[in-house]
């Protein structure tokens, strides 16, 4: 019988976003190692009323957290059977009692009360107590626990032991390192149309101000000597869209990051919160070093205490410190691409490439790995 894992996930894996990411990543690496893998989602599980409450009342927008981890949960009882290894649940969705018969993990992409106090400013006071109180100390809590607890980043754990009583493993995520990989950075330039010896800066995200755009508008008015490559994922405003130094890529696919990455002498990652974020590895996986805000949980990893430390602001609004950090990559692109591919780079494959990830969970949730031969 082939070993089985069941995924208890909010949202279909081949929706964007980085849980969904990480869900599909995690699939395709365990099927590889002869696993087979059944998700659960508010999609497959939930009744068609509780799948997307927003055309009903205040009071089902509410409870809708609440009863799509019922009913996934339940789906994920009523199909358990001996095959199964391990159920792997995420988010809000975990907290329905499965029994002990099998081995169970909670992995925290991020706290909703992290995500909270971040975006306060941008949500109204409902919404705030809502996700602080409701999703993140109530739902989300009860979901890890019991369990084998792990999370993204260091981050993350920080939050897991402050606000949940948790003692969290971080897992980081695993990352393709064969297609994010150093490429001969003029020709990735000419592929996407600069033709100047202008220093690039490179910024892959959203306009939304979680991400820090505000801080990536005032560079690009503060170095307009800078040529900017913008890849940004939905709506892109006007302003942006007229900047004459800046080149935007509209929803860049994933065979032309690598490129952008390439391209670039930094990459700058200015968020307000972001439990991992995916372009802090990227980006050093291509050789590009990365100027973050030490509200990244990637920064956590690959900045602190280590050669990237001068590339680590104070905040996210700390506009002297990304200015410093623009200068000191500038003033030296080279130095800083062999620095991240000597000493980031060999550090980043022993925690992301995917058979190290996979060892390393394999550990962690005591899954015993199976055999060539059974596969």
């Amino acid at each position: 019988m082939t070993p089985e894992i069941f995924i208890l996930t909010t949202e279909p894996p081949e929706r964007p976003g980085g849980m969904e990411r990480f869900v599909s990543t995690f699939m395709a690496i365990a099927q590889k190692n002869g696993h087979a893998v059944r998700v659960f989602h508010r999609e497959n599980c939930a009744p068609p009323r509780w799948r997307n409450p927003r055309p009903y009342s205040k009071v089902a927008w509410f409870l809708a957290g609440l009863l799509q981890g019922y009913y996934i949960g339940k789906a994920a009882r009523q199909a358990l059977r001996s095959g199964v290894r391990l159920v792997l649940s995420n988010s809000t969705v975990g907290w329905f009692p499965l029994g002990n018969a099998v081995k169970q993990a909670h992995f925290y992409h991020g706290t909703y009360r992290g995500q909270a106090e971040a975006i306060r400013p941008f949500i109204s006071y409902k919404g705030y107590l809502k996700l602080k109180w409701w999703d993140a100390m109530v739902l989300e809590r009860l979901s890890g626990r019991g369990k084998v607890v792990l999370c993204c980043s260091e981050l993350v754990q920080e939050e897991l032991r402050r606000f949940f009583g948790y003692n969290a493993y971080v897992m980081w995520y695993p990352l393709d390192i064969s297609h994010f990989r150093p490429l001969d950075q003029q020709k990735c330039r000419e592929q996407i149309g600069l033709k100047e010896t202008a220093p690039v800066g490179l910024f892959v995200g959203s306009t939304h101000p979680m991400k820090g755009f505000p801080m990536v508008e005032h560079l690009m008015e503060t170095y307009p000597e800078v040529q900017w490559v913008l890849a940004l994922r939905g709506n892109i405003p006007q302003r942006v869209q007229s900047i004459p130094r800046a080149k935007v890529f509209q929803n860049a696919g994933y065979d032309l990051l690598p490129v952008l990455y390439n391209a670039a002498d930094f990459s700058l990652v200015p968020s307000l919160y972001d439990p991992f974020a995916y372009v802090v590895p990227e980006a050093l996986a291509c050789g590009t070093p990365v100027i973050a805000s030490p509200h990244v949980g990637a920064s956590w990893t690959y900045h602190k205490g280590s050669v990237l430390e001068p590339l680590l602001t104070c905040s996210s609004d700390d506009k002297e410190g990304f200015q410093k950090a623009v200068e000191a990559v500038v003033s030296d692109p080279m130095k800083w691409r062999r620095i991240v591919l000597e000493q980031v780079r060999p550090r980043l494959i022993e925690m992301m490439a995917p058979e190290n990830w996979w060892r390393r969970f394999c550990t962690v949730v005591g899954l015993t790995r199976v055999r060539q031969s059974e596969r």
